[in-house]
């Protein structure tokens, strides 16, 4: 495993070289029932059998009735529940009619009423069901009559459940001996996270060429912090990777997908989906990464709705048909997002004109994609160009996928709380590292995200799932992080930040069309004044600059989508606004010529374009 970076401790390293070998073996054999044990033992309600040809049904009243046809074979493996004793529900087998196994583990609350969706989701996977009414009500009896001995503990979403990760299709982690988990739900869960290929065919043609490569490292990276999330207690939230199209960003999207999955779709969903769609999406991905393409396909109010919501990491409350309240979904998540253009612009679109909040743009992190030199890529590693690059790192998703999530989780599975608990001081030393001590809270919310997903890369990197040098990850998040601050305008406030630039913008836009000259001995433009703003002064420092006196009524409009007092103390603060000697007011007395009285204007400085750049 090589030599122990000192960004993990002495302890935990040595923990998990004891423990990889031990509980990779034991996620290889799985921790459920094969398909070619022999089935428990149980006993068919009165009139039922169990045949070859499938589930069969004779009158017990009149056995010279010819025996019905209810289904074609299955098999009852076990029967679940949740750890509160609810949430019942039975273990199915069958094989579909080209004789691939499957399995679902069905809500026995499906058969309150006429089974007509367990026959929906049967026949969906190819199981046969007979024709006739009776058949039907036949299967709905002895689905709802059958009793086995074994018993699985049912959990309604993927992720970590103690030290044990559910996946659809089985889990992963440390679990009791006697002990057997099942996803249930009241469908067959459509998903992608598969395997094909080998761990050693996933590095070498694909994770070894993200070094040197920011966003891909990242994206990778990303892709191992998001079963960090929940061990970690860190925020749910996103990366948008904005650029222009072809530059690269759904290639990231699918490098990050091989590492959880892929098949004939590969592992990445779109934008273009419900609310509700996507609440669905986001349960079937908890504690795992959501990659989303395409952000262009939804409209401003939905993006925002929708990134606020998957970030939030709970769906709506809706109430059922008695008007009682049904129980939300939820999830912990990191997910990925591309888009030719920033989710603040996409909001903008929005024809109510609204903005992107702070909390969005924490929540969301808009990071340019084109790092200046070939796209999204920094590093070509001897390829013809930037295309044929993503043209190999696309086709190898297509070939390997889906075993580096699962080496990882059963690495740390055994050390969950001390891994996580080096996961969360690497961040920190990320965030000590890389903000100042004047930097925003908003700024190092997003700091410990980068940090997080270094930390995950880190510790990938020491486990020898990822391919890398020390501190790659690290290097990698660093320079997305700067990338990100760049672009943002620096480390103050957001709010603080936009409010300075929403008042530049209202004085730029009107400095000649609403702002008299009133101090100017000849004033032609007096009575061309239509809704006036306020007044405008030459400054005697630079005759071509001028300090602008805005009324409380045009404030309120300065300020539209801001809370206005805090705007005018960011203003002074930055000695952007000069303000009264005493008191609370922002605004001062200010007398105008050619007014009798004096009027309570705020002051704005001259200054405050002489910032524009800093």
């Amino acid at each position: 495993m090589g030599e122990r970076p000192p960004s993990i401790s002495p302890e935990i390293w040595q923990e998990l070289q004891e423990s990889k070998e031990a509980v990779k073996a034991k996620a290889a054999s799985g921790n459920g029932a094969s398909e070619g044990s022999a089935p428990p033992k149980r006993a068919h309600p009165p009139g039922f059998r169990m045949a070859s040809n499938g589930l069969l049904w004779t009158d017990p009243s009149d056995d010279e009735k010819p025996e019905i046809v209810v289904s074609g074979p299955f098999e009852i493996v076990a029967e679940s529940r949740d750890d509160a004793g609810c949430n019942w529900g039975i273990l199915l087998r069958w094989k579909d009619p080209d004789g691939r196994s499957k399995d679902w583990a069905m809500p026995r609350s499906l058969l309150a009423g006429d089974g007509l969706e367990v026959r929906r989701v049967l026949l969906d996977g190819g199981l046969y069901i007979g024709a006739s009414a009776k058949a039907r009500t036949l299967l709905t009896t002895y689905l709802a009559s059958m009793h086995v001995a074994a018993r699985w503990r049912a959990v309604a979403s993927t992720g970590w459940f103690g030290s044990t990760f559910i996946l659809p299709d089985g889990a992963v982690g440390v679990t009791a001996l006697d002990e057997h988990f099942i996803l249930q739900t009241a469908h067959v869960v459509d998903h992608a996270y598969n395997i094909r290929g080998s761990l050693i065919e996933w590095q070498h043609n694909i994770a070894r060429f993200a070094v040197g490569n920011s966003r891909l490292a990242l994206a990778i990276s990303a892709a191992f912090a998001a079963c960090l999330v929940g061990p970690c207690g860190a925020e749910s939230g996103g990366i948008h990777f904005r650029g222009r199209s072809s530059v690269g960003k759904t290639t990231a999207l699918n490098v990050a997908g091989s590492v959880w999955g892929g098949g004939d779709r590969g592992f990445i969903r779109s934008w273009r989906a419900t609310a509700n769609g996507l609440e669905a999406t986001a349960a079937a991905h908890s504690d795992g990464l959501l990659c989303l393409d395409e952000i262009s396909q939804l409209g401003g109010r939905e993006v925002g709705e929708i990134a606020y919501m998957l970030a939030n990491g709970q769906g709506k409350a809706r109430a059922s048909r008695e008007a009682a309240l049904r129980k939300r979904q939820v999830w912990r998540l990191l997910f990925l997002s591309t888009g030719e253009i920033g989710l603040a612009d996409k909001i903008a679109e929005d024809l109510r004109g609204r903005r992107q909040t702070a909390g969005q743009q924490v929540r969301v992190i808009d990071l340019p994609s084109d790092t200046g030199k070939h796209g999204l890529f920094d590093d070509l590693h001897g390829f013809k160009n930037a295309a044929v690059f993503a043209d190999h790192l696309r086709g190898a998703c297509a070939l390997y996928y889906g075993t580096a999530c699962r080496e990882f989780i059963a690495a740390i599975a055994p050390e969950l709380d001390e891994t996580a608990a080096s996961a969360k001081g690497i961040a920190q030393q990320f965030v000590d590292d890389n903000c100042p001590g004047d930097c925003d809270g908003q700024v190092k919310r997003v700091a410990a995200r980068f940090g997080l997903i270094a930390a995950a890369g880190e510790i990938a990197t020491a486990l020898e799932i990822l391919p890398w040098p020390e501190a790659e990850a690290t290097r990698a998040a660093r320079e997305c992080f700067a990338a990100w601050v760049n672009v943002r305008g620096g480390i103050e406030a957001a709010e603080e930040r936009e409010g300075v630039a929403a008042v530049r913008a209202f004085l730029s836009a009107h400095v000649l069309s609403r702002f008299l000259p009133a101090w100017e001995s000849d004033n032609p433009a007096a009575a061309k004044i239509i809704n006036l703003a306020g007044y405008r002064r030459r400054t005697s420092a630079d005759m071509d600059a001028w300090d602008f006196y805005i009324t409380a009524d045009a404030w309120t409009e300065v300020a539209a989508g801001f809370n206005k007092n805090a705007l005018a103390e960011t203003l002074a603060k930055n000695d952007f606004l000069e303000v009264p000697g005493k008191g609370a007011h922002r605004a001062k007395m200010v007398r105008v010529p050619g007014i009798a009285k004096a009027m309570r204007l705020y002051h704005v400085s001259h200054r405050i374009f002489g910032d524009a750049d800093g």
